[in-house]
């Protein structure tokens, strides 16, 4: 057997260690990167950030964040949550923003449809290649709830991506009618709504946490896909 050249060898060596020390980027780092986009934790003083993907406690439960903790927004949309805290706060002194997703990574959502697209919950997830996708995929979404100072949530009669007819505002007045839900768990709801809607934020029908800061056209007109 011949011998490989000393030379040779130790450009190999070389070659190999430089190649694993370059671990591929995080997506913090990365999200960090995004022109446009902000960490609303430094425009929304004394946001609350609870992302819910970037643990098990969800309903694929898996974490696939990673190690992305912090709540990107895109700047307009986030100048806009802070503006609705500024409402909440001279309505409730003793309430803040506790968000729960906020920018999605287009990398991510194809995790989650691999995960839910056999499953009933596929409803509730975007497919991530139609035309739009989600519009957390733009950062121009964001899931949030009320709590207190201290972090305690209010009850808003469900917990975050709780998938059934309570979640659904469309039919709030029929559970209250019903006793299924109470009047303060509504009232929680549209306090959220009022001050968010007064920003500038539009809500969905399906679910009590989601708000879009613009539509679906002006969102892909205005923004690009978050990879």
């Amino acid at each position: 057997m011949s011998r490989v050249p000393a030379s040779l060898l130790f450009f190999a060596l070389a070659f190999s260690a430089s190649a694993f020390s370059k671990a591929p980027e995080s997506q913090a780092t990365s999200m960090d990167k995004i022109p446009g986009l902000v960490d609303a934790s430094s425009v929304v003083k004394g946001l609350q950030v609870e992302l819910k993907y970037s643990t098990t406690d969800n309903f694929m439960k898996k974490d696939v964040y990673g190690d992305l903790e912090k709540c990107y927004l895109q700047e307009d949309a986030a100048k806009m949550l802070g503006e609705a805290q500024k409402d909440l706060v001279k309505i409730r002194p003793d309430l803040r923003f506790v968000a729960y997703d906020c920018a999605r990574p287009l990398s991510v959502q194809k995790k989650m449809w691999e995960l839910v697209k056999d499953t009933p919950s596929r409803s509730y997830v975007a497919n991530p290649d139609t035309k739009t996708g989600s519009i957390h995929n733009y950062g121009c979404a964001i899931d949030l709830s009320l709590a207190k100072t201290d972090g305690t949530p209010l009850d808003m009669g469900t917990p975050f991506d709780f998938f059934g007819r309570k979640a659904q505002p469309r039919y709030e007045l029929t559970l209250l009618r019903q006793a299924k839900l109470t009047h303060e768990q509504v009232a929680n709801r549209l306090l959220l709504r009022q001050v968010m809607v007064r920003a500038g934020f539009t809500p969905i029908s399906s679910e009590w946490w989601h708000f879009n800061c613009a539509s679906t056209a002006e969102t892909r007109r205005r923004y690009k896909k978050i990879q």
